[in-house]
């Protein structure tokens, strides 16, 4: 098969959305198929190269060509919830020199393909919901710190105003209230709380979702056996957490739950370290006393530091799906994380890790007590969780897309 993708982002801006197409596509390669991925273009960036056996084409769009300042950083272009002129007549032409057999969206970018699909040029396509975009113009669905109770233009327009200011948040979400998403064949969501959140996004009544998880790439395992221990670690038992220092991904409750900890720590040895490995944004609070923070470490780096701590921590306050948490139990970090989003189709407690309410410091605090004090569920965690960890690999999955894949192809027939 021959597959076009469509990604706001793709490397070298990598996130979890962007890895997992990397991921995908590579194996896809390897399996004997011809992958594409049509992105935004970004300053410094080859407008065409080959990464990994993927095809990279970058397009303009208004927002990287005529209006930059629509984007706070260059280099992470922003496609809005409609149709980009620019980017809709760039994915024209690419259609028009390649012959693909379908095309695969993942994000807002999407919107600039939908007017093509009922023209000569369409093709069967898969949309693949990662996030709560479909339904959330802050792709959170998260209101006050907790699940919002679905979308309305009075509340989404406010709720977003802190992310993009009032006339942006209005225009997004107008945008996004006044598709009827006509023009997807397939649908996929990469965990059972982005499916249910598409319930409330304006789509085609006849257009069943179907849960197929977000991806890693296969031998995770073997990179963090094979990786020195990085010297930057402390020299005493320690807790890993790994992502963005903001309160969406709960730091802010796992920094009280630490001072907990350290507040009721009894015993000759000093307690824990708390090492942090993400990136800051403007709401990170303060880092407290005891905790190492280091930013930019290089993946295999990360794959070691899970393996050797004594829990890994995934405290987010609502995760898509949570690619962060099947990494360290590969790596086999006995897991603590949020019983929330999509971690719940990951970690099974208590077989293969601890589940605590998001938000909640004293449950967090007891959970990594129990693992700290508890060398035999320690030990069950990491076993366990390994082996649900294999089950996310690009080995595991692949295979399911291309499955969505020859079904989406045949029904166009």
């Amino acid at each position: 098969m021959k597959i076009l993708h469509l990604s706001n982002l793709y490397a070298p801006v990598i996130g979890g959305l962007e890895r997992s197409i990397a991921t995908s596509g590579a194996e896809m390669v390897r399996r004997g198929h011809e992958i594409t991925v049509l992105t935004l273009s970004i300053p410094g960036a080859p407008a065409r190269e080959t990464i990994g056996g993927v095809r990279v084409i970058r397009v303009r769009s208004v927002a990287n060509t005529l209006v930059p300042g629509m984007n706070r950083d260059p280099r992470k272009p922003f496609h809005p919830t409609t149709a980009d002129p620019l980017t809709t007549a760039a994915i024209a032409g690419v259609l028009r020199e390649g012959d693909y057999d379908l095309v695969h969206s993942h994000d807002w970018l999407m919107y600039s393909y939908l007017p093509l699909h009922g023209t000569p040029l369409g093709l069967p396509h898969v949309h693949t919901a990662h996030d709560f975009g479909l339904t959330c113009v802050r792709k959170t669905f998260a209101r006050d710190g907790r699940r919002c109770d679905g979308p309305s233009l009075g509340r989404c327009v406010p709720c977003a105003a802190g992310q993009y200011g009032t006339p942006k948040s209005a225009l997004l979400t107008a945008g996004l209230r006044a598709h009827r998403h006509r023009g997807i064949d397939c649908l996929t969501a990469i965990s059972n709380s982005v499916a249910s959140a598409l319930n409330l996004a304006r789509l085609p009544g006849e257009l069943p979702v179907q849960v197929i998880s977000s991806l890693v790439p296969d031998g995770l395992d073997e990179l963090a056996r094979a990786t020195p221990r990085p010297e930057w670690l402390p020299d005493r038992p320690y807790l890993l957490f790994v992502g963005q220092l903001g309160p969406h991904k709960g730091i802010d409750v796992l920094f009280d739950a630490y001072g907990k900890l350290c507040a009721d720590w009894t015993g000759p040895d000093e307690p824990p370290e708390l090492v942090c490995l993400g990136t800051r944004r403007e709401d990170t609070p303060s880092i407290p006393d005891g905790v190492l923070l280091r930013t930019d470490v290089p993946h295999p780096q990360v794959m070691s530091a899970w393996r050797h701590a004594a829990a890994g921590v995934v405290p987010s306050l609502l995760e898509g799906m949570g690619q962060v948490a099947v990494e360290a139990m590969l790596a086999g970090a006995p897991l603590i994380a949020s019983a929330s989003g999509g971690l719940l189709d990951v970690v099974g407690d208590p077989a293969n890790g601890l589940l605590v309410p998001p938000g909640d410091a004293d449950a967090l605090h007891h959970a990594i007590r129990r693992v700290l004090t508890d060398p035999e569920l320690a030990a069950r965690l990491r076993a366990d969780g390994q082996r649900r960890g294999l089950e996310f690999t690009a080995a595991r999955v692949v295979p399911q897309i291309e499955e969505v894949y020859r079904a989406c192809i045949a029904a166009a027939r």
